[in-house]
């Protein structure tokens, strides 16, 4: 990253280490969930998640019809960007495999105390068995997606490098 940049055509050298990925996964609590269709189209859903044991853990109902095709299809995807997080211009892609949980009680039971947590919806104990009775469901099951690739980018060390090579004013509005 030290040499001049002279064009944007190459940022692959622009990536996050693996304790800016892990301080991401801190910070944020939204990813990209995607999966193909039984057609082959490519299909993504918002998911509040937690990253556990390298891993992104994410519940849901049977209802939804991401769990069958992963179910079927567990090549996956996450996304996860710093939007709205302190670590601005942070982004990670994770090629992942998918693994639906099904009937496992203890296992939703174990995740759902820290999906409340992470997205603040426990704010007491009132609260928090509030939520549980509403999600602890016979159809609830979690959805482990164990990265297989990632890929990451860090636009702030992008711009770092392009204002080092004189391009003062190239990301102003």
């Amino acid at each position: 990253m030290g040499d001049k940049i002279n064009d944007l055509d190459d940022v692959s050298a622009f990536t996050l280490n693996l304790e800016e990925r892990e301080r991401l996964f801190e910070l944020q609590n939204e990813c990209t969930v995607c999966w193909t269709n039984r057609d082959g189209w490519p299909v993504a859903m918002p998911h509040s998640f937690v990253w556990d044991s390298g891993r992104f853990w994410v519940h849901t109902t049977t209802k939804r019809k991401r769990v069958q095709a992963l179910r079927d299809r567990p090549e996956s995807c996450v996304v996860v960007t710093s939007l709205g997080v302190e670590s601005g211009g942070a982004m990670v892609t994770a090629k992942t495999r998918a693994v639906v949980h099904d009937g496992d009680r203890d296992r939703v039971r174990w995740l759902l105390p820290l999906f409340l947590k992470r997205v603040g919806m426990a704010a007491d104990d009132e609260s928090f068995r509030q939520q549980m009775k509403l999600l602890d469901t016979p159809s609830r099951v979690v959805i482990e997606f164990e990265p297989v690739d990632v890929f990451t980018y860090d636009s702030s060390k992008l711009r770092a490098a392009v204002t080092a090579s004189g391009f003062n004013n190239w990301a102003q509005q």
